[in-house]
């Protein structure tokens, strides 16, 4: 029982620092291509 009880508590930590990687990465890439667009709209009202 106690090593069912340990190896479910380590599933739940390794999913959760999965879940906390994941949604991290999400804010990034949603950074990245804020950045881009920011950078699209300057090109076209500036430069071109």
């Amino acid at each position: 029982m106690d090593d069912t009880l340990s190896n479910v508590e380590g599933a739940q930590g390794a999913l959760l620092k999965y879940l906390k990687s994941v949604s991290s990465n999400r804010w990034l890439m949603i950074k990245i291509f804020f950045v881009l667009i920011l950078f699209l709209i300057f090109f076209m009202f500036f430069v071109a």
